[in-house]
């Protein structure tokens, strides 16, 4: 990174106003101040798993959280309640709201996404599926004529689906949408999808590529995609990192620059999204200063102040989950938890496909419940 860049994370180069950079350092200097502990209010079917998603509509009224224990949970910021549980038959591994804040969508790891309206009771409605593979992550982004739903896979690909009329969403299941594209290019999964934010001045200049998108994956390397072709954008301008899996990707809401979050490191990769000839590209800025612990998950706030979720492994073998604001711990935001309860493997790890010996595929082959019947029906008969 520059040293003379007041801003690590690219408000010194995106901006010629010297005002705006004076701004910007303000706001990651000045004090958090005190926190306010909200209590939530919870039904009779509480989280008892690991939570691997959680998101917020657009309209801030609402949030999701679901995970290893198969449930989906809507909460309501108005009084910060539980408005309704949902349990799904898999474990939930990613989750979002539609643009218009009237529907949420999840996806499961038997590969099935699921859309359920807001302020209904209706069960939720099967969109789509992926075959025989885990969904690693789901998004909803503007676009085209209705927007697009983005759902990417442990095997290697994202699919572009076009986003149904709030009325079709949840009419009937198995509604498919149309499929828009699909994008290959990573030689691992995908871990993550984000859409580039970008202002009405900055979208006019991108007049060539409309549609675009970001994704990060187990195979180390950031790509931008164009939804309307699967295609990338510049196909000999993917970032490769070579070392370490892709656990985030942060977009600026000015749309120049984005933050990467890479696995067991705590410095930052700082990415310049720009668009050359026509054509929208990628460059490696460089990387910011040390984080506290290595953020697994990333995103920056309205004031584009970076905010992230680490965790500390302690001697005694336990964890601690971690916020941090610009790479510092936030005082009072952390959660401790023993060794035994915190023995979950990491997303990512989950996500690896582990290599197996022809041996270990036939004692498991052996040990299944169906051959185990087969093989007593063989002895009876």
């Amino acid at each position: 990174m520059d040293s003379d860049s007041e801003d690590a994370y690219g408000g010194y180069s995106s901006s010629s106003s010297e005002d705006v950079v004076k701004r910007m350092k303000r706001l990651r200097t000045r004090p958090l101040g005190t926190c306010e502990r909200i209590a939530l209010t919870d039904d009779d079917k509480p989280h008892v798993g690991s939570i691997r998603a959680f998101r917020a509509s657009a309209d801030g009224k609402w949030f999701i959280t679901a995970g290893d224990d198969k449930l989906v949970k809507l909460w309501s910021v108005d009084g910060w309640r539980c408005a309704r549980t949902i349990c799904g038959s898999k474990k939930i591994s990613s989750a979002c709201f539609t643009p218009d804040s009237k529907h949420f969508i999840f996806a499961d790891k038997f590969g099935e996404v699921h859309a359920c309206e807001i302020g209904s009771d209706k069960e939720p409605v099967l969109m789509l599926g992926h075959c025989s593979t885990i969904i690693t992550d789901v998004e909803c982004v503007e676009g085209g004529d209705r927007g697009y739903l983005l759902t990417a896979d442990r095997e290697h690909k994202t699919r572009v689906s076009v986003l149904p009329k709030p009325e079709d969403r949840t009419r009937f299941s198995g509604s498919a949408p149309e499929i828009q594209s699909f994008c290959y290019g990573h030689s691992a999964y995908v871990s993550c999808v984000r859409p580039i934010v970008q202002p009405a001045r900055k979208k006019k200049t991108w007049k060539s590529t409309k549609d675009v998108f970001l994704t990060g994956g187990g195979d180390a390397s950031v790509r931008m995609w164009d939804a309307t072709t699967g295609k990338e954008t510049d196909p000999h301008g993917a970032i490769e990192f070579h070392r370490g899996e892709i656990c985030d990707i942060a977009t600026r809401a000015e749309g120049t620059h984005v933050a990467v979050a890479i696995e067991n490191k705590k410095a930052l990769a700082v990415v310049h999204l720009t668009e050359f000839r026509g054509v929208p590209k990628l460059f490696l800025v460089g990387f910011g200063p040390e984080w506290t612990e290595s953020p697994q998950s990333i995103k920056f706030d309205r004031n584009m102040v970076l905010w992230g979720t680490g965790v500390r492994a302690n001697e005694d073998g336990s964890n601690t989950a971690v916020i941090m604001r610009e790479g510092t711990v936030v005082d009072g935001l952390e959660l401790t938890l023993s060794a035994e309860e915190s023995s979950g493997t990491t997303r990512n790890a989950q996500l690896r496909k582990r290599e197996i010996t022809d041996q270990e595929r036939h004692e498991r082959k052996k040990n299944r419940k169906d051959m185990q019947l087969k093989a007593a029906n063989v002895e009876k008969k």
